[in-house]
């Protein structure tokens, strides 16, 4: 029978690089199904262990870009595996790999039909290089970027307070659920406050897995496990929450946010990152891959001043500076400085209002329904409404995301 460990999931294969592995076991090529898993735009779809049983593995997947095959353990079977495939699927780039510098191994497994060699060890650049000198030649139809067509290109964005309490966590609920109403759309609200993160209260979900569960799989982590760890409301959004205990927010570091959040970019229209206050690295990192920064705003003094401290922080770095937008949240409230004040304060106008409305706001809190259902004729959401459609206009790939919650408003009004 033949073998395999990963199951076929079309979504999440969208843009990303399909990859088998041929890896009979071997001390040697422990490290090498994890050395895949660190590059971003790889899908690691299946491994097999019998040279026998490549081309019954690979019958059962959707067809991989690249097939990886390990040569050492048996050179002629290799040879034969790399020759059949070769034969019946001329598209699929194939690449050996050896921990001999054997020339003659080298010369059978090219005329076999591998199109690149790679002597062990090798590095995770040399592994990608190879990737990409593959897609060079002919034998990859999708370019291994991540977010391959511009057009279909991820929107990320993250919202960060100027102090706790001013509606983060709300706005990115919400948004993020307005966005999953539309049917066209994938999203995942990602709960980066590490420590005192609430985005599963908010949306009343006890979750399976969290932030930290990943990092603990984070060198065979892959597309099956991460979609498999989201939770999921009734709205559509997808949540991936953070730590259950506030020990473990140390553990995740830059490296680790950058592989999840470039996997959930891979196969999904949009991610909406809730920050923490603290501008910790993992903020700045995920700071540096949105392309809106949405610093919220309230009319009281502390808030503010902080807005200032946190804009010169920002603009200081050219890469960040220019994706922040100001949003004034509950507008309406009665507060210690006007409009016309902040903005004179703040050298900038806010980019987006959010009126006050305490009450069914709290209700959507506190049921856990965020208010494109529990509220979706309110005042407040259709501003999250045209708040989305404004998001979303901003990219090519969804001119029509304005006349899709415009006509959800209407018909339930």
């Amino acid at each position: 029978m033949a073998e395999f460990d990963q199951n076929n999931n079309t979504k999440s294969e969208d843009n990303l690089l399909r990859l088998v592995i041929m890896n009979p076991p071997d001390k040697g090529h422990e490290a090498l199904r994890s050395m895949f898993t660190q590059i971003p735009y790889v899908w690691l779809q299946a491994e097999c262990t019998k040279y026998e049983f490549l081309q019954d593995v690979i019958a059962n997947q959707t067809t991989p870009h690249v097939v990886v095959v390990a040569i050492d353990a048996d050179l002629e079977k290799a040879c034969k595996a790399i020759e059949r495939l070769a034969q019946e699927m001329p598209d699929v780039g194939i690449l050996a790999i050896s921990k001999r510098d054997d020339g003659q191994a080298i010369l059978k497994s090219l005329r076999a039909g591998a199109k690149e060699f790679l002597t062990m060890p090798f590095g995770v650049d040399t592994l990608s290089d190879a990737l990409r000198k593959l897609e060079k030649v002919g034998r990859v139809h999708k370019s291994p970027t991540v977010g391959v067509n511009k057009k279909e290109k991820t929107l990320i964005i993250s919202f960060l307070g100027s102090r706790g309490g001013v509606g983060c966590t709300s706005l990115s609920v919400n948004i993020g659920a307005t966005l999953a109403a539309d049917p066209h759309n994938k999203v995942v609200l990602v709960d980066l406050d590490l420590a005192l993160g609430d985005a599963d209260i908010a949306l009343d979900l006890v979750a399976d897995y969290t932030l930290s569960d990943l990092i603990e799989n984070i060198d065979k982590l892959d597309m099956t496990f991460l979609n498999r760890s989201l939770s999921k409301h009734s709205t559509g959004l997808a949540l991936l929450p953070h730590p259950l205990n506030v020990s473990d927010a140390t553990i995740i570091n830059e490296d680790h946010l950058k592989r999840i959040i470039s996997l959930l970019a891979a196969c999904h229209t949009h991610l909406v990152l809730d920050l923490s206050k603290s501008l910790r690295p993992t903020d700045i990192c995920a700071l540096a891959m949105s392309d809106f920064i949405f610093l919220v705003v309230q009319l009281e003094i502390t808030s503010i001043r902080n807005a200032i401290r946190l804009l010169s922080t920002l603009d200081a770095d050219g890469r960040l500076g220019p994706r922040v937008k100001l949003v004034l949240n509950r507008v309406g409230m009665v507060t210690d400085i006007t409009k016309e004040k902040a903005v004179e304060l703040l050298g900038r106008p806010f980019f987006w209002e959010v009126p006050n409305d305490h009450k069914v706001m709290m209700e959507s809190r506190n049921s856990g329904t965020p208010m494109v259902k529990s509220a979706p004729v309110s005042k407040i959401q259709q501003n999250f409404s045209d708040f989305a459609d404004e998001i979303c206009s901003k990219t090519k790939a969804n001119k029509g995301a304005k006349s899709f919650w415009h006509s959800l408003f209407t018909n339930k009004s």
